[in-house]
């Protein structure tokens, strides 16, 4: 299928795709930065996948497209997610290229079912064709093909999510994904609390409800300790880094190597009244 106003032809270069139900877990970068040379230097370093924050995060729907492509150069599956629910938005952020979208706040069965339909070609759903800001680098989604599909991932984060995740789960997304700072704060724990339960803990039976379901259960980390906390409550699909986060702690090693080298004061400078 060609629309009129598509490019002629492209590179043949395979768009990555990100297989969550392979039974791996899966750790990823998250980009709050808006430039491109960001995702370049950590889709470099060999990230699962690299997740753009269009919520939080620097970067405007403008913006997404070449953050997109430069995670597919490096053959990283890319993400992103979106501020809300918005079709208009979406099909913006899809037609980007995106392989994934997590969306924020779903808290019930039919913004669920709108949200996944809204990822999929007809027959199994309503998303628009129309790749023409695509990257001609890459071929253009096969509609009808499920393989072609962006991974719908919903993001279950307030106490009325929670309440409502069996009906969230039966309509089909590929992967749930809990915010555990608004979880804890909807459900008026700390977010040590919500975090430290372990097995007996919310997270880990959201964790064995959304397997459960046949559903990948993720959740934000964005550190290695709490990844592996996550990942042993049996959570496979994470952030387990950050740009700021990597940026800052380079910085403060930076810094503390700085001081450890030996004083700052210039030998044979002379001293100021």
């Amino acid at each position: 299928m060609k629309a009129y106003s598509e490019s002629g032809g492209h590179a043949g270069l395979p768009v990555p795709r990100l297989a969550l139900n392979e039974g791996r877990t899966t750790y990823g970068a998250w980009i709050n930065f808006r430039d491109p040379a960001v995702v370049d230097i950590l889709a470099a370093e060999g990230f699962d996948w690299i997740c753009i924050d269009g919520q939080h995060g620097g970067a405007e729907i403008h913006e997404l497209q070449p953050m997109v492509e430069a995670a597919h150069l490096f053959s990283v599956p890319s993400i992103v997610r979106v501020p809300g629910h918005d079709a208009g938005t979406l099909t913006r952020v899809l037609d980007t290229g995106a392989g994934g979208i997590i969306f924020p706040t779903v808290e019930d069965a039919a913004t669920a079912e709108t949200l996944v339909a809204a990822c999929r070609f007809p027959p199994h759903g309503k998303r628009s064709y129309g790749p023409t800001r695509r990257s001609p680098r890459y071929p253009a989604p096969v509609p009808g093909n499920p393989q072609e599909d962006p991974l719908c991932i919903l993001m279950v984060e307030t106490a009325e999510g929670l309440a409502n995740l069996d009906a969230i789960l039966a309509a089909g997304p590929d992967a749930v994904f809990v915010g555990p700072y608004d979880l804890s704060l909807s459900l008026g724990m700390t977010f040590e609390e919500l975090t430290g339960e372990g097995p007996g803990g919310v997270l880990a039976g959201i964790a064995r409800r959304v397997a459960a379901a046949g559903v990948v259960p993720g959740i934000y980390t964005g550190e290695s300790g709490l990844s592996e906390t996550m990942t042993g409550l049996g959570f496979r699909f994470m952030p387990i880094a950050t740009d700021s986060g990597l940026l800052a702690t380079a910085a403060r090693g930076a810094v503390s190597a700085g001081g450890n080298i030996g004083p700052r004061k210039v030998q044979g400078a002379a001293a100021t009244s």
